[in-house]
């Protein structure tokens, strides 16, 4: 996980770093939009922002569906769990009894 944290850290460094490049020694590089003239460099940060909250979004429905999937197996393991605590205490003679433990 360190090293996905650290290769995200030097991508993200890595496009500031382009985007400065760009705006400080290309400073003619205007392109027509429908705001008017923007600079490259603007559109290339804007496009990775979103890129970046289109991902986060992704991360954010995955954990919740992971979530949702761990909620559902622990209802099932306690359902599991009480049914048979049920059939034990129908069936006692059926549960093996450890001289040296506590029952």
């Amino acid at each position: 996980m360190k090293v996905l944290s650290a290769l995200a850290f030097v991508i993200v460094l890595g496009v500031v770093a382009l985007t400065w490049a760009l705006y400080v020694f290309e400073p003619g590089l205007m392109i027509g939009t429908p705001w008017g003239l923007v600079h490259l460099s603007v559109l290339l940060a804007v496009a990775f922002g979103l890129g970046l909250g289109v991902m986060g979004l992704y991360v954010l429905t995955g954990w919740l569906n992971a979530q949702a999937a761990l909620r559902q197996r622990n209802r099932e393991l306690r359902q599991i769990k009480s049914e048979l605590e049920a059939l034990r205490k129908q069936h006692p003679e059926e549960t093996p009894v450890i001289p040296d433990r506590q029952p």
